[in-house]
């Protein structure tokens, strides 16, 4: 059966993959040259240099730059095997290729059957470790095949993908029973693979290895940044379109009242940075961008290069999440977190469910529903020294409790080697 629903699934796929690369063809310059980024990789065109077969080698297959920061605390702990990452964005190919500790790093084959079935060829492991959500039926199939154990690290199944998952599940199930274990994030994630799978026999509650980084390892002080000691800073980190002008909005109020506010927006997709820039423009607020290093700081700020939100919120008194107030989901509340700031989201939090229901149970955030109330809130915060204090040390402590899941991670996929 698991055979039949393969080669429907290639050839549907390579149905989908016409059009799509047909309207790439036809697209702007920049996303043919994105889409053209190491596009041997993609194919398994590339030489790997011969492993030291002695020991074990274990593959770490994740999706986009959140992932592979996730699990560079785990490839540390893994430094006895030969370590392979592959990734399928290219900042996070971008990213994992100057980790240390990793001695082959690539784009994802895509999972079309023979670009797949070569690159387990070449890599030769003896086990796969899927994080979250990289659900690949040619990748999870293939490596089945070739004897490979495989593993779902920090499994995911968010609160939009499970009905999805669900529905197909005659599908899915196919494909998840290959895998001889799922580690879930928490208990929400175990029942759902549980539904999915018809079996808890593999799944297990490990906890999220996302609590686990160092994410306080990139602070900065405000001087470098041009910020002075007595200004206060709201960071709106990975906006979306919608809410920079809610932002703005709220933005205009406040600097009425507290002269030395200062604000940097963080768009999700930092091609986006002229048309936020044109939305300043349109207020007559003086603005800079973070990659013109200018030390004169403006009123507002915008980040338009990769790898430098961590910093930013180091030195920030207050922190939005975005892609919160419309429905994309949010983004990651512990980035901030961890560097025991206060916290404000929309009520689109639902792919990071227990992060930010966690945040509220403790006390470290805020949950607003309209720009009235992020204003509300936003003003609370800046008005009381001592509650943005309080809130921050809540939320850091939320982080602190939850970690540890590297550790019970790592104690069993080292099981899973040696067996």
């Amino acid at each position: 059966m698991i055979k039949i629903f393969l080669i429907f699934y290639n050839f549907f796929l390579l149905i989908f993959l016409v059009p799509i690369l047909l309207g790439i063809a036809l697209s702007g310059k920049r996303n043919r040259k994105d889409f053209f980024y190491k596009i041997k990789e993609r194919l398994a065109l590339y030489d790997i240099a011969e492993f030291n077969r002695n020991k074990k080698t274990v593959w770490i297959h994740c999706a986009s730059l959140g992932e592979a920061r996730a699990v560079e605390p785990m490839i540390e702990k893994l430094k006895d095997y030969n370590i392979v990452v592959t990734v399928i964005t290219k900042s996070a190919r971008e990213y994992v290729s100057k980790l240390r500790g990793i001695d082959f790093c690539a784009l994802a084959p895509a999972d079309i059957y023979p670009f797949v079935s070569k690159a387990i060829s070449k890599i030769r492991p003896d086990i796969l470790l899927i994080v979250e959500t990289e659900f690949w039926p040619n990748i999870i199939y293939c490596a089945n095949k070739a004897g490979v154990k495989i593993v779902t690290v920090n499994g995911r199944l968010s609160k939009t993908a499970f009905p999805y998952y669900k529905l197909t599940a005659f599908f899915w199930k196919q494909f998840l029973n290959l895998i001889s274990g799922i580690l879930a994030r928490n208990g929400q994630d175990y029942e759902r693979f549980v539904k999915i799978t018809g079996s808890s026999e593999k799944v297990e509650i490990t906890g999220n290895i996302k609590y686990d980084r160092d994410w306080t390892a990139e602070k900065t002080d405000r001087e470098s940044l041009g910020y002075g000691a007595g200004d206060l800073i709201l960071t709106a980190g990975s906006t979306r379109n919608g809410e920079e002008k809610m932002l703005l909005n709220v933005f205009a109020k406040l600097k009425k009242k507290y002269g030395s506010l200062k604000l940097i927006i963080a768009p999700r997709y930092i091609s986006r940075a002229r048309e936020i820039a044109r939305m300043i423009n349109e207020t007559g607020t003086e603005y800079s961008l973070f990659s013109q290093g200018d030390k004169t700081v403006k009123d507002i700020m915008i980040l338009d290069v990769f790898g430098k939100l961590q910093m930013l919120y180091s030195v920030s008194d207050i922190v939005f999440i975005g892609g919160s107030m419309i429905k994309k989901g949010g983004q990651n509340p512990i980035e901030a977190s961890a560097y025991a700031k206060p916290v404000v989201f929309g009520r689109y939090m639902y792919n990071f469910d227990s992060e930010s229901k966690l945040l509220k149970e403790a006390g470290g955030s805020f949950e607003v529903s309209e720009e009235n109330e992020l204003l509300e809130k936003t003003d609370l915060l800046l008005a009381d020294e001592k509650l943005r204090h309080d809130m921050g040390q809540k939320a850091l402590q939320v982080v602190e409790r939850q970690k540890g899941a590297i550790n019970k991670n790592i104690e069993i996929i080292k099981r899973y080697i040696n067996e």
